[in-house]
């Protein structure tokens, strides 16, 4: 028993040895120290809302008062990339909120494209402000005439002209070229202005 005591005191004073020492000036650590956690990569979740991928492009539709049709200018929602060929794509498919319901702006007005027309391209010709416009169901059997058709044109050409690049329009059936109804009841094969249409303003 006598001989455990001094074994025990040295091990006692061995761990003192292996203790962490104490300072009392502050140490400088090691940048190395915190390379591992510098390197940790982090996830960050954005929200798109719907500003970041539309935007508002107006399209002209007709407001009928008084046995005289007018056009009138509405804004619609597009996706935020949306050239001329989609604005016209919008103006072909969504149909007037005419009760005002989902679109107030909208409240009374109509359009006189068909239901079953379909714009099939809408393309600038290179190295001009002319913009082809082929469509199905608006020309020919199966279409629309006299004023109804002119109206139609006019709001066609009324909405490709808010692009800055587009001047004049002129129009195809299914890609053949077709003459376009204007004011006073006349028709032409040259391509159309929003002046060939001055009359519904």
């Amino acid at each position: 028993m006598r001989r455990l005591v001094p074994l025990l005191l040295a091990a006692l004073l061995g761990l003192g040895a292996c203790a962490v020492s104490t300072n009392e000036e502050p140490v400088e650590l090691s940048s190395d120290l915190f390379e591992p956690l510098l390197a940790t990569t982090t996830t960050t979740t954005t929200t798109t809302t719907p500003s970041d991928v539309t935007k508002a492009e107006d399209v002209y539709l007709l407001r009928v008062s008084g046995g005289s049709t007018s056009l009138e200018a509405v804004s619609r929602d597009v996706d935020v990339g949306a050239g001329v060929q989609e604005v016209l794509a919008n103006l072909f498919s969504v149909r007037p909120d005419a009760e005002g319901d989902e679109r107030p702006a909208e409240a009374g007005l109509t359009s006189a494209i068909p239901e079953t027309a379909e714009l099939v391209s809408a393309t600038l010709t290179p190295g001009t402000s002319i913009l082809v416009v082929d469509v199905r169901g608006l020309f020919g059997d199966g279409g629309i005439q006299g004023p109804a058709l002119r109206d139609a044109l006019a709001q066609i050409v009324w909405t490709a002209t808010v692009s800055p690049d587009v001047n004049n329009v002129s129009f195809r059936n299914d890609g053949n070229p077709v003459p376009a109804a204007i004011d006073n009841d006349e028709t032409t094969d040259e391509p159309v202005n929003r002046s060939a249409y001055s009359s519904q303003r």
